[in-house]
């Protein structure tokens, strides 16, 4: 039996990480790109992909014992078959990559995860 499809929810910040600069366009289209592309089946409406314009905020610890880091996100939802759910993982390896991230916040059905790239992960585009 085919299982249906899973909610998986993820944030993008909107600067980089190595100099607080925002993301250039580019990396913003590549990102829907690419998932268009991994996913293509479905994409009708907001039940299956969903960007939201809206401006995210959260924070973050880089370091335990040290104050919170404030930013601010985009964030991302997806319904997608649970068997590509990797394929989004490594979606977001270049992601981290593409847009200058120690690692990118998953969620999959409520279960979080922390994906941060290896030196042998590519970039968007």
């Amino acid at each position: 039996m085919d299982e249906g499809p899973v909610q998986c929810e993820f944030f993008v910040p909107i600067v980089r990480n190595s100099d607080k600069q925002p993301h250039q366009p580019m990396a913003w289209a590549s990102l829907g790109n690419e998932i268009r592309r991994v996913f293509p089946a479905g994409h009708s409406g907001p039940e299956t992909f969903y960007r939201g314009d809206a401006l995210v905020p959260g924070e973050y610890e880089d370091n335990p014992g040290e104050p919170p880091i404030q930013d601010t996100s985009r964030r991302y939802l997806l319904a997608i078959p649970a068997n590509k759910v990797d394929d989004l993982r490594q979606i977001l390896r270049k992601a981290a990559n593409t847009f200058d991230q120690l690692a990118m916040y998953l969620s999959v059905k409520g279960d979080v995860e922390f994906i941060a790239p290896s030196e042998s992960d590519s970039f968007l585009g």
